[in-house]
């Protein structure tokens, strides 16, 4: 064990997105009452589809932001404040591509993620993204062996992904701007102005964005699985569109 002097922690100005897989827990009951606990005939596809659509997220971070760590169903991610101020637009676009590029790989799956019960993954469809982006302090420390985010900013940012957009919104994909974020970034104009409430710090003033919109991607109907499938747990029908809209 080494005993030598820890490495100086790094305090800044930070941007933190975390970029979450709603329906998640849905999703894995679907797979558990499908096929159980008894995985010895081999892992359910749906384990691979979740491996892989979080991959994807991962990757989609780049050039933007970097990855801090993956919180089973959610990804964190920072970028400096330096690097990102002013550039709202570009951030925004880069998110749109991300979510284009999540419901093309997400409704492939639906229809191609086979096991030894499905011949589909129609719970797949259940699955769609909300992301939070705050500004704010933060400082980056060594722990556990690997490098972290820890501070109140931090802190702010995993507390958002809890809030009531839904009930405005509906069961859309969204970014959630704080003003923080949302007023260095140039996008004060953008969005739907909401307020959450929290006991320990109060009102939190954010912008709702719907991702799809951003993404020019249309939600529609899902028509469900094929009649042969077996399998196939429940989920809400709606399912986004991947076609986009050209010039």
């Amino acid at each position: 064990m080494s005993h030598g002097p820890a490495p100086p922690s790094d305090a800044s100005e930070r941007y933190l997105i975390l970029i979450d897989l709603s329906g998640y827990t849905g999703f894995l009951a679907g797979v558990e009452r499908t096929h159980g606990e008894d995985f010895s005939a081999g892992l359910p596809a749906g384990y691979r589809v979740l491996g892989e659509l979080l991959q994807d997220l991962i990757d989609g971070l780049a050039p933007e932001f970097e990855l801090v760590k993956v919180e089973g169903d959610a990804v964190f991610g920072t970028a400096s404040a330096e690097a990102l101020d002013g550039r709202g637009a570009a951030v925004v676009g880069r998110l749109g591509e991300l979510y284009r590029q999540f419901t093309s790989r997400r409704n492939v799956m639906a229809v191609t993620a086979i096991d030894d019960k499905c011949t589909g993954c129609f719970a797949v469809a259940s699955l769609d993204l909300k992301i939070v982006i705050h500004r704010g302090f933060a400082v980056r420390q060594p722990i556990g062996g690997a490098a972290d985010l820890v501070g109140p900013a931090v802190n702010m940012a995993h507390r958002l992904l809890k809030n009531t957009v839904r009930d405005q919104i509906g069961s859309r994909p969204y970014l959630l701007l704080t003003e923080a974020a949302a007023e260095k970034l140039g996008l004060t104009e953008r969005g739907l102005v909401h307020h959450e409430q929290y006991p320990d710090v109060g009102s939190v003033d954010v912008r709702i964005v719907d991702l799809a919109e951003a993404a020019g991607v249309v939600m529609t109907t899902w028509t469900g699985p094929p009649p042969d499938s077996e399998g196939w747990p429940t989920v809400s029908p709606f399912l986004p569109d991947v076609s986009v809209p050209t010039d």
